[in-house]
């Protein structure tokens, strides 16, 4: 199971596994953002080879048009493992708790 909501704050909350089976979803939410955005993965417990893919290309989307990019808050020691192997923590700002 996948969902994406809305934190109190205007963040994004991914909860579940994010993989090829939530491809659409997960294009339609990153693909409508614009500007700086800040990205909960507290609940995220999986993300697929896809779903770095989308990060990844939203933010180079998002720095492209001058947009402040994504902020990715509360990952998890795992998760975290995957974006510093495959080198994301040099293109994303991952921070291990809230903004600030």
């Amino acid at each position: 199971m996948f969902e994406i909501t809305h934190g109190k704050d205007g963040e994004l909350i991914l909860s579940g596994r994010l993989d090829a089976a939530q491809e659409g979803k997960a294009s339609a939410v990153f693909d409508a953002l614009a500007g700086q955005h800040v990205v909960d993965l507290k609940h995220l417990v999986y993300i697929s080879s896809l779903g770095l893919g989308i990060l990844l290309r939203t933010q180079k989307r998002l720095k492209a048009s001058g947009g402040g990019g994504l902020t990715l808050i509360n990952v998890n020691p795992h998760i975290l493992n995957i974006f510093r192997f495959a080198g994301f923590d040099q293109v994303l700002d991952i921070r291990s708790s809230g903004p600030g």
